[in-house]
């Protein structure tokens, strides 16, 4: 049984640190319980970090790296915003979010529920979407 996704990716950060403390804690906690009832952990459903940088918030999500294979889509304002999605097989498998883009938790369930974006293809990004 597969107990992290695969949008969940080690990225040596101090939040996964935590999280991941916390789990091994709950596990090792109910590692004496009969009913063994303590399932996968909700945090290592999806790679997230959030992070603000010369006063951009900047959102990560799945896998946000590109590689061979993928698409990529940008949405670039400059100075107000960039967007970059990581799409394969025409479903969103990662996010980068800069700026003020109120696209967080769209993108989120999009890369959680892998919907199928084909139809849309770069045009999901264009600012008259409604999401």
């Amino acid at each position: 049984k597969q107990l992290v996704s695969t949008q969940s990716t080690g990225m040596r950060l101090w939040t996964q640190a935590l999280q991941q403390g916390f789990y091994l804690a709950r596990t090792m906690a109910a590692a004496d319980d009969d009913d063994n009832s303590l399932g996968p952990d909700i945090s290592f459903e999806m790679f997230t970090h959030s992070t603000k940088l010369f006063g951009f918030k900047v959102i990560l999500l799945g896998r946000y790296h590109e590689w061979e294979g993928c698409e990529c889509y940008f949405r670039i304002t400059s100075g107000v915003e960039y967007i970059k999605l990581v799409v394969s097989n025409g479903r969103v498998q990662g996010a980068q979010l800069i700026g003020e883009t109120d696209l967080e938790e769209v993108m989120e369930n999009l890369i959680l529920n892998q919907l199928d974006i084909s139809q849309l293809g770069e045009s999901i990004l264009e600012s008259n979407v409604d999401y």
